[in-house]
């Protein structure tokens, strides 16, 4: 007795009322994505135009999982900054938005970029001395170490590092943090021009040498990937 095959059939090719709901569903999900993005795009750019601080680059993903997307560079500066004119040019002082470059030579550029801005202000250029640019750095080292931004940073009276190396003469500090690309030497500068206190600091006819520090940390307060810089100034 033979035993029958099991039954078996071909499968028939896709109607064409299935292919036709296909095309509508693809459609459909086109438009769904494309009005998504718009509406993210007119959010973002609201958002942008309110703000009157700097940003950096925006960036967002259409879903879940998928790469982020860059859709507009980020300003540096602040919009009509009255500073601009004090910024040293790329030419003058190569390297002033870089972040990627070596620490050592990220604080010579900031030397370059304090010097051009005190010689436009008709301010003699300042000397940078190993004194000051070590305690440059241990104040640096203390806001990263107990994670406090601050001149007084881990309890310390602002001036003891200095003191402590037997410098008794006047004495002043910048301090600066920046995420990202706003930790660069030259948005950096830009950031203290635009603060009084920190620009009649930096302006102050007696000061005749300085020190820097620059150091990055993965977060500091708030902050995430950071750059901190402490430029230090004394009159002898």
């Amino acid at each position: 007795m033979g035993i029958p095959e099991p039954n078996w059939r071909q499968p028939s090719a896709p109607s064409r009322r299935s292919r036709l709901n296909s095309i509508v569903l693809l459609v459909v999900l086109s438009i769904f994505l494309i009005t998504l993005v718009g509406v993210k795009l007119v959010r973002l750019s609201e958002k942008a135009m309110s703000s009157q601080s700097r940003v950096a680059d925006i960036k967002f993903s259409i879903l879940p999982g998928l790469p982020a997307l860059t859709i507009r560079k980020g300003s540096l500066y602040p919009a009509n900054d009255p500073w601009k004119s004090y910024l040293a040019s790329e030419s003058t002082c190569p390297g002033g938005e870089r972040t990627d470059l070596p620490l050592n030579q990220q604080a010579d550029v900031m030397v370059c970029l304090i010097n051009y801005a005190r010689k436009r202000r008709g301010l003699p250029t300042l000397d940078t001395v190993p004194l000051l640019n070590g305690t440059s750095l241990k104040k640096a080292g203390k806001i990263v170490r107990c994670n406090e931004f601050a001149h007084n940073a881990c309890g310390d009276d602002p001036a003891a590092d200095v003191r402590a190396a037997n410098y008794y003469g006047s004495w002043g500090e910048n301090l600066y943090l920046g995420e990202g690309r706003l930790g660069a030497p030259r948005v950096a500068l830009d950031g203290w021009l635009n603060s009084s206190e920190h620009r009649d600091n930096l302006f102050q006819p007696g000061w005749h040498s300085e020190g820097i520090a620059v150091m990055t940390a993965a977060r500091v307060g708030e902050y995430s990937h950071v750059t901190i810089w402490v430029n230090q100034f004394g009159a002898d």
